[in-house]
Order: C-alpha cells, then sequence, then structure tokens
C-alpha cells in the first residue's frame, strides 16, 4: 500500500468531488443503519475511510461510533476536519489488529472501493482481517468495481493506479470462502458527477454480508 499513498494524497480533493455522488454507497450505509438499529451506539470500523464523506458522516448521524482507517495522511486529514466526532487512524488496510477502543470485536465494517487498490492476495489478507475483527453477530459491507482484473494499472484521475476487480459472481465466492453470507449484491451503474473529470463509468458492486461462520 505504500505506492497507494501519494497517489491520494495529490488526488484528494478531486476523488471527493468526481464521487460526489454515490446513492448505492449511501443505499448500503442504510442497510448497515438498518441492521445495527437495535443497538446502542454501535462501532463500525471504516477501511479506507478517504475524507470521511458520505460514509463515516452517515454512520455518526445514524447514531454509530466509527473508527476510520486510511493510508493517506491527507485523506485523513480532511476526514478529521469533516468527521471530528470520528476516531481516524493512519493505518494499511489489511492490519487491522488494535483499532476497537477497549479491545472487543466491531458490530460492522464497512470497505467502499478501498480493496480494489490491492493485490488479489492482500485483498484476502485484508478479507482475512476483517472477519477477524467482526463480532460474530456483526455485519459486512463492501463496495467494488466489477471487471476481472488483479492490480491492474490503469489512468484515473490524471495520475496512474491499480485497479482489482472481480465478476460478480467471483466475488461472492470469495466473500463465502472467507466466512461471510452475501445477503445481497446490488450493482449500480456510476458516472463521475464532473463531466472533466477522466473518469470512466462503472459497474459498482455493492454486498451485503452478515457472519457465516468461525474463521
Amino acid at each position: 500500500m505504500t505506492a497507494s499513498e501519494p497517489v491520494f494524497d495529490r488526488i484528494g480533493a478531486t476523488y471527493s468531488e468526481a464521487f460526489a455522488d454515490r446513492p448505492g454507497q449511501l443505499a448500503a450505509g442504510r442497510w448497515l443503519l438498518e441492521r445495527l438499529s437495535d443497538r446502542q451506539h454501535p462501532l463500525v470500523l471504516d477501511v479506507g475511510c478517504g475524507a470521511g464523506t458520505p460514509t463515516v458522516r452517515q454512520l455518526i448521524d445514524g447514531g454509530s461510533h466509527v473508527v476510520g482507517i486510511d493510508t493517506s495522511p491527507v485523506m485523513l486529514e480532511l476526514a478529521r476536519s469533516t468527521v471530528p466526532e470520528a476516531i481516524f487512524v493512519e493505518r494499511d488496510l489489511f492490519d487491522l489488529d488494535g483499532l476497537h477502543p477497549t479491545q472487543q470485536r466491531f458490530d460492522a465494517v464497512v470497505a467502499f472501493f478501498s480493496l480494489l487498490m490491492l493485490s488479489r492476495a492482500d485483498i484476502d489478507k485484508a478479507l482475512a482481517d476483517i472477519h477477524h475483527v467482526l463480532d460474530h453477530t456483526g455485519y459486512f459491507a463492501l463496495g467494488m468495481v466489477e471487471g476481472d482484473s488483479d492490480h491492474l494499472m490503469r489512468d484515473f484521475l490524471g495520475t496512474r493506479v491499480p485497479l482489482t476487480a472481480y465478476p460478480r459472481e467471483e466475488l461472492g465466492h470469495l466473500l463465502n470462502r472467507h466466512g461471510f453470507v452475501v445477503e445481497d449484491l446490488v450493482t449500480d451503474l456510476w458516472e463521475p458527477a464532473l463531466p472533466t473529470v477522466d473518469a470512466q463509468p462503472q459497474t459498482h458492486l455493492y454486498a451485503y454480508c452478515s457472519v457465516a461462520r468461525p474463521y
């Protein structure tokens, strides 16, 4: 992940503008809040929180406590100013130990379009760690881009970034292998909010998951 840090240090503001309109991500957040509605101040981990919007803000407003991690100090600084109620930590996305304030397990984890910066081997590590830090009654919401690539370099917002993507059926099998039940897999066609941005339309995949078994 070291190579990805300067990428989001450079494109942080542009990324937030280009991805300002994320109805699928907000819908996934609402699904999660509904599942957590019977818990008092559930604690949620946001893996790859970016600037904290829209998800950390949505979860905080919905009554959750949130710990957000990211590899980019620039994005984390934006997040701290945007959502000061949350806790933000600079951390690799597959290194999740010691993040819970009382060393318990999280009620839920979200990872929206952060794991796709990793190789498939590192995504396996990240999913194993996510399962490890989740309570056995917890939930996991994942956002990925549909495709079939492993750390493929591409142009994105004026720089070169890696993209790992899965066909939707393969993504479901991957999550099952890591101990998750995919309750729903939602597709959403995304187009950049700014017409001048050089990002191409994408099919986003949102996996709504519960914990299936000990891992």
